[in-house]
């Protein structure tokens, strides 16, 4: 029994379109692929890629070892990412503890301790405390109502009021300043800024945005999605070419081989992507890549978009 081959000029100008067609898809791929690196560089895995006819077995042991590459990346990803927004969390969460602190602390001292200002001296607490002036070490027990008490005894109502807004400044300062902190910037003596809250949130947001809202991280997304179908069409085609030029030369015996291997190249290059020969952009060997391999959406779910996020996160994620 021989084969019957498409001989007629119909069949061959249909041929002809689709190894155009399939080309051309190839090459959208061959331009996606030229090199514009931005953003943050995710370290990828050897990844098991088509080269070449493939029997069943390969192309299913490829795949198990990219699975195992895959799950080893997701486990990476996730503890990388639960980690950094781990960070995140007790990084804000320090913030409202520290804050809700410190305004316990002034509460108590309004009531029952006191402050020393430098400009104000010793401010006493409403009931009374023991306040001491860390220059000199001497310490002072009052209160502000027996302060007041004094004061209007003695008719210095100027010194009662006097006492009373050094004391008000001092509860305001040392309530209002720590219950606020969290959502407002801060300079200290020394000059150092502590963000606030919102201002740290803006820029992981401002990080987020010019990572995942990058033109070239967009057609890279675009590229995980389309290339596996492209992959697989490109190489059927050059297969049929392939099998068409072997009967055609007569070599029936690779001819048949090269058809026997037709369902197990086409379906390991959708997995496993394939080697497709030389970037004409940058002369460089070219990959596109299947579903488990290096380069596809699943790696990109697992580790790449994982492992930029926590880069935007900043040192709040580390």
């Amino acid at each position: 029994m021989q084969l019957a081959l498409p001989s007629d000029s119909k069949t061959a100008s249909m041929s002809r379109l689709i190894i155009a067609g399939v080309a051309a898809a190839g090459a959208t791929l061959f331009a996606m692929n030229a090199p514009a690196p931005t953003g943050p560089q995710v370290q990828h895995r050897d990844v098991q890629l088509t080269a070449g006819e493939l029997d069943w077995a390969t192309v299913i042991s490829d795949a198990q070892a990219n699975l195992v590459d895959l799950q080893t990346e997701a486990a990476k990803g996730s503890t990388d990412l639960s980690t950094a927004l781990g960070s995140v969390s007790d990084h804000f969460g320090t913030q409202i503890t520290d804050a809700l602190t410190g305004f316990e602390s002034g509460i108590q001292n309004a009531l029952y301790g006191g402050w020393y200002g430098g400009d104000d001296g010793y401010v006493f607490g409403l009931f009374g405390g023991t306040v001491t002036n860390p220059a000199t070490g001497i310490s002072e027990t009052n209160s502000l109502i027996g302060l007041l008490s004094a004061d209007f005894q003695a008719g210095h109502a100027e010194q009662a009021y006097s006492d009373f807004n050094a004391y008000t400044l001092e509860v305001t300062d040392h309530t209002l300043r720590p219950l606020l902190s969290p959502l407002v910037d801060e300079t200290d003596d020394s000059g150092v800024t502590t963000n606030s809250i919102p201002v740290e949130l803006s820029q992981i947001q401002t990080n987020l945005l010019q990572t995942f809202g990058d033109y070239n991280e967009l057609k890279d997304a675009l590229q995980s999605v389309l290339s596996p179908e492209i992959t697989a069409q490109l190489v059927l085609t050059q297969d049929l070419d392939t099998i068409s030029a072997d009967f055609t030369a007569g070599d029936t015996t690779q001819g048949l081989s090269d058809l026997n291997n037709l369902s197990s190249d086409v379906f390991g290059a959708l997995l496993n992507g394939a080697d497709v020969g030389t970037n004409p952009v940058d002369g460089l060997p070219q990959f596109f890549s299947g579903l488990l391999s290096d380069g596809s959406l699943l790696e990109h779910l697992a580790l790449t978009w994982p492992e930029q996020f926590v880069t935007a996160l900043g040192t709040l994620g580390a």
